[in-house]
């Protein structure tokens, strides 16, 4: 994945990129996660037509 979305995504207060298991981690669990958040991510990933499914305590697996 693009370094930039990458940075992009770390910006956000409840969601960082794990590098090492190419996943969008939450930080915070389902109860306290920001759904706003969570929707700007995922609209970032289909507009870089980033191929990725959603894991449990809303979280985003990419698919390479």
């Amino acid at each position: 994945m693009a370094d930039n979305i990458i940075q992009e995504i770390n910006k956000f207060r409840t969601y960082k990129f794990d590098e090492k298991r190419n996943r969008v981690v939450n930080l915070k669990n389902s109860a306290s996660t920001n759904i706003d958040e969570f929707m700007e991510i995922q609209n970032l990933l289909d507009n870089n037509r980033i191929v990725h499914s959603f894991e449990k305590n809303f979280e985003i697996q990419i698919i390479k």
